[in-house]
């Protein structure tokens, strides 16, 4: 755990690079051009999650913190807050949504814990919403979010409002006829057609989009995240095509198919042995 002095010592640290005559590059950031840092942290941290190695996740979130604290600066120095009132408020949050830890509420198991903190969820979006501030239940899933991850919330935010399938085997036939109109919309003639070809496109990406939100249901319904399977999936192609671009006698470019699916066999075998040392 950070001792509270290291901590105030790095947000000093970001504030005298923030200063005046501090760092000409932190100086001119704003919060939309740190946006793409964050992201990309965020995902290094995951890489790090995924990796095992306690070393390079502690590297990692601290340079997750960085773009928090940084963020809370810009914040400061634009009048609005500081990371202070961050930490206070995200303090307070906690508290408040564990009420069977910091109160008198009862929730023995995680699932009761899930409930309560989306009834408390719901509540405070009633409070707003009497202040005069509507707004949708899914109002509070990030538009920016990774799709398959926004997904899986709308979904699953979806379902806590009871709109579900009574059984998998709906979400299954769901996703046969999403595909059927896909390959329907991928077979349609005026895609032929210059003219119209923008069109079609639209309509193919429009399903193609389909298809995936009956994937992403599949995987809620199997408690599977389907941004962290792809994730895995990814992490398993780069290393089977690294052994590939080991193996091969050739430029990559110059190999014909048979050459390639040899190479992706032997590619498999070779990982698949490793994997059972």
């Amino acid at each position: 755990m950070i001792k509270t002095s290291n901590l105030d010592r790095f947000v000093e640290t970001i504030a005298r690079l923030r200063a005046p005559d501090g760092c000409p590059w932190d100086r001119e950031q704003t919060h939309k051009t740190l946006a793409r840092y964050l992201l990309e942290e965020a995902y290094e941290v995951l890489e790090a999650i995924q990796s095992e190695d306690a070393d390079k996740l502690k590297e990692e979130l601290g340079d997750l913190l960085l773009q928090i604290v940084l963020n809370a600066q810009v914040a400061k120095d634009d009048g609005k807050f500081d990371m202070e009132e961050v930490a206070g408020l995200i303090n307070e949050k906690m508290i408040r949504r564990h009420p069977h830890v910091f109160a008198d509420a009862d929730a023995e198991t995680p699932e009761a814990v899930v409930d309560q903190w989306q009834a408390i969820k719901a509540k405070e979006k009633a409070e707003r919403e009497a202040g005069g501030k509507a707004e949708s239940i899914l109002e509070s899933i990030p538009k920016a979010m990774p799709a398959l991850l926004q997904a899986l919330k709308i979904s699953e935010a979806a379902v806590n409002q009871g709109f579900e399938w009574e059984r998998e085997g709906d979400v299954w036939d769901k996703l046969d006829s999403e595909i059927s109109e896909l390959k329907e919309a991928i077979s349609n003639p005026d895609l032929k057609e210059p003219q119209k070809t923008a069109q079609a496109q639209e309509e193919i990406a429009l399903e193609f989009g389909d298809v995936l939100f009956c994937l992403v249901n599949v995987a809620r319904w199997h408690a599977l995240n389907p941004e962290e399977c792809l994730l895995l999936t990814m992490q398993k192609f780069r290393k089977r095509f690294f052994e590939m671009e080991k193996a091969a006698s050739k430029p990559l470019k110059d190999l014909n198919p048979t050459e390639w699916n040899d190479l992706w066999e032997e590619a498999k075998r070779k990982l698949s042995n490793k994997q059972s040392l």
